[in-house]
């Protein structure tokens, strides 16, 4: 199998999340409604911030419908869909992949990280593009197109989208906690 630019290579195992998440415990209870004002607070993202997101990071999702029976769900520590891992190339690209705990640990669904202007709001934000062609074949999440940007010092957030026929698509939202240790093996 040839090697990609965004092969698991030196990246596997997979290893857990710690349960103890003060801060993502906190967004949760902050509620959907005030991810938007906390991502549009948020300064824009420099080169310096991009590069602080860097191997994997603990993720929590938050589902923009379906809150009252997802929500819950997502914000467990055993929930399946862990984090998202990034390597960067050089100051301007990292590759990355969504992190699981399925099967022992799996890393899926490639993207590409640069940092450029929100769909959101237009000012600069990490944007995760899973339709670059550096992610290699085809697949239903090429539709997905997600943002970040750092509202606590190794703690960001942003909007998720589902892209089809020129329209985005709201998911909801995800933050990444930098400060969350992964745990021994899975």
């Amino acid at each position: 199998m040839t090697q990609t630019p965004l092969s698991a290579h030196g990246l596997m195992p997979v290893r857990p999340p710690s349960e103890h998440r003060p801060r993502l415990d906190a967004l949760s209870a902050a509620g959907i409604a005030e991810f938007h004002r906390l991502f549009a607070a948020a300064q824009p993202v420099t080169t310096a911030e991009f590069a602080g997101l860097e191997g994997d990071l603990v993720m929590r999702s938050f589902p923009g419908s379906a809150q009252r029976v997802l929500g819950p769900l997502m914000a467990r520590p055993s929930y399946s869909w862990v984090g998202k891992s990034f390597r960067h190339v050089d100051d301007t690209v990292a590759f990355g992949h969504n992190v699981f705990r399925l099967f022992g640990g799996v890393r899926g669904l490639s993207f590409v990280a640069t940092v450029g202007d929100s769909v959101v709001d237009g000012k600069s934000a990490v944007r995760l593009d899973y339709d670059d062609s550096r992610t290699g074949p085809r697949s239903p999440a090429r539709g997905i197109y997600d943002e970040l940007r750092e509202i606590e010092p190794g703690l960001w957030l942003g909007p998720s989208y589902f892209v089809t026929r020129g329209r985005r698509i709201s998911m909801g939202w995800f933050a990444l906690d930098a400060s969350v240790e992964f745990d021994s093996l899975v």
